[in-house]
């Protein structure tokens, strides 16, 4: 049994499943995504310096992100 904040998908990785990470700027802050195979996005990590934007929910890693358009690292949807 793992007890880890890790994810899963990222202690046993596969190289067949190769996870495609996009750096952009959501809510005026940058976050890490994960494009699913649905082409969803999910949140995989939040960079900011700002401790609120850590209390947004909307920013919270694992969240899914639907009907999104990436455009020059802004997302827009």
């Amino acid at each position: 049994m793992i007890y880890s904040v890790i994810p899963y998908e990222r202690i046993f990785y596969d190289n067949q499943n190769e996870m495609s990470f996009i750096e952009v700027t959501l809510h005026g802050e940058r976050v890490v995504l994960i494009k699913n195979k649905d082409n969803t996005y999910t949140i995989d990590k939040l960079i900011s310096t700002n401790p609120k934007a850590y209390l947004k929910p909307e920013l919270m890693p694992g969240t899914l992100l639907m009907n999104v358009t990436i455009k020059n690292d802004n997302i827009f949807g």
